[in-house]
């Protein structure tokens, strides 16, 4: 295998990026700024800014337990919000004097 070298001759390294770099660059580009000119700015490849936009996508998309707990938690704010209504009614009649 033959390695990638700098004019220098020492061996190509790769460059990491921190997670907040990177959701920074999303963040731009999700804020309505165009890919290339973030990429551009940034110096980086709108290749790999296009793929770091999809990994967070793909975080950002509940998994199906995510999914069945949000259906489940949806259901029971229903049902307490009809409890909270009925509840406020019953509140209501009782605070009228009692008409003889």
């Amino acid at each position: 295998m033959i390695e990638k070298q700098h004019p220098g001759g020492q061996p190509a390294t790769r460059k990491k990026y921190t997670s907040a770099f990177k959701a920074e660059c999303v963040r731009q580009v999700a804020a309505g700024a165009r890919q290339s000119d973030v990429a551009r700015a940034q110096g980086i490849s709108p290749a790999l800014l296009g793929r770091w936009q999809r990994q967070a996508l793909e975080q950002a998309v509940p998994s199906s337990a995510e999914r069945d707990e949000i259906k489940q938690l949806r259901a029971e704010l229903r049902r307490v919000e009809m409890e909270r209504d009925i509840l406020k009614k019953v509140v209501t009649i009782f605070a009228q004097p009692p008409q003889s």
